[in-house]
Order: C-alpha cells, then structure tokens, then sequence
C-alpha cells in the first residue's frame, strides 16, 4: 500500500514538535520569572487552591505530597525549574503534568515561593536512630520495602520518602495503611482454570488479561477467559501499626522515615 503525501510527513512532523517542545523547555529554564507581583502572586495562591491542595495541602505543608514551606525544593531550585515540574510533571512521582496557560503556572511558581519559610526539614518529635531500629530491626520492615537498594521491593520503595510525603501524611499512613492504595500496589487472588488459587502484586490488567507476581517473585500471566475466579484486591496487605506501636515509637519511626532524602534522581 502507498503512503499518501500526509502519511510521510507525519513522522517528520512529530519530531519537530518534539524538538519544539524541548526547545521550548530550554528557553523557559533560563527565564527569571515575568509574573512576580502582588497581583500575580495572589492569582498563584488561587489557581494553587484549585489544583495543588489536594496533595500538599492548603496551607502548602504537605501531606500526600512535599512541604512547600520549607524553602528546600529538591527538583525545583529556580522559579523557571519549578515552571518545568509544574508543566510536565515528575516521572515515577504523584506529580502530574498541568495544561493551564504559561501565566498561571509562573504565577503558582511565584506564591509557592512565598511559602517558604526558609529552613530545610520540618520539625518532628521523634529521633530517627532510634527510627531506624525499629525499621530495619524491630520490625523488620525490609521485607517489603527498601531503602538505598536494600530489602525488598513488595512495598514502596522509601529512599527518598521524606523528599516526597510530609511527617502527617507518613504517621497517617502506619495507623492506617488502608486510607489510601494506589492501583499500582493493589493484589490479587485468581483461581485459574485447574482450580488453583494463585495470589500476588497486579502488574498489568486490562480487558482480556492480567499479570502478577506471585509470592515467590515469579511473573504469571493469565487470560481472563480461562480463569473461574477473579478478585482484585485494593487494601494493602500492611498492618496498621497503630496498636503495635506506642507512641514514642510510632514518633520515632515517622522521624527516621522523613530523614530519607536520597539525592539520587
């Protein structure tokens, strides 16, 4: 079959966009920002109400995602790289890309700015050393999760957790794990076409089919066609460490979780 003249020049077409696109990028990581006034920060504060709060918090200090209100930004040191992440997001992190006009975004970049108070962590009660004990030993945590490539990869990796969720938000989430699963960590239970019972981490779903790793960290994959059984689970299999913990340790715990702040990227 020929290739009509349009169908040629879209790949040509695609890669200049891209070029654009990155082009555009540049350009904007060398501005200062043109959107600073009171008029505009106070526009920022708005538009931040309507898209942000959700995930720091309406004062900016945090809960599912990072305190903004500790002038310590670990992927935004400039307004114009703050204008980036806003734009585009970050990989692997709960940041999404936003689709709002330039303007708006120089503005939220301008009032996160006031936000700032100026230090690097924010205060917790309890003592990290003490912390990490209870991780690594007490409770063994590192059969689920890892920290700098060591333990398991069951759970969220934590090496860097305290870049990416507040104090609140990380004692919020031992008392009550179930609060809030991502799909990415739901399980599952199938009972396959011989009858047996296969549970696991849900890699990939969609209409026909299902992957999983099971519990001796082997990929299986099912069509759903041949399955009797199918149930997705969306609680997470961690306990809550609510009444397994006092609150000294509890306090202890959150510190050591917070003091993970990996500078790799």
């Amino acid at each position: 079959m020929r290739l009509s003249s349009i169908q040629r020049l879209l790949p040509g077409v695609f890669c200049v966009s891209l070029a654009g696109a990155s082009a555009l990028a540049g350009q904007q990581a060398a501005m200062e920002n043109p959107y600073t006034s009171v008029e505009d920060i106070a526009a920022g504060e708005k538009t931040f109400r309507s898209y942000c709060t959700v995930c720091h918090g309406r004062t900016g200090q945090g809960d599912k995602g990072p305190d903004l209100t500790l002038g310590a930004f670990r992927n935004a040191t400039s307004d114009a790289a703050m204008f980036t992440v806003i734009r585009y997001g970050i990989p692997g992190t709960d940041m999404p890309r936003h689709y709002m006009a330039d303007a708006g975004i120089w503005q939220v970049a301008a009032y996160v700015r006031t936000l700032s108070a100026g230090g690097s962590t924010a205060e917790v009660a309890g003592d990290p050393a003490a912390g990490a004990r209870i991780f690594h030993e007490q409770e063994n945590c590192s059969q689920c999760h890892a920290v700098d490539g060591q333990g398991e990869r069951r759970a969220p990796d934590l090496t860097d957790v305290g870049w990416r969720r507040a104090p609140d938000y990380l004692r919020a989430s031992l008392v009550d794990p179930n609060a809030e699963v991502p799909p990415r960590w739901w399980s599952l239970r199938l009972v396959d076409g011989d009858g047996t019972t296969v549970t696991g981490w849900r890699l990939n779903e969609d209409t026909y089919s299902v992957r999983l790793l099971d519990a001796n960290d082997n990929l299986r994959a099912f069509e759903k066609r041949d399955l009797r059984e199918l149930e997705r689970i969306e609680t997470s299999p961690m306990m809550s460490y609510e009444d397994m913990l006092s609150e000294q340790e509890l306090d202890d715990l959150v510190a050591y979780l917070y003091s993970l702040r990996s500078n790799r990227r």
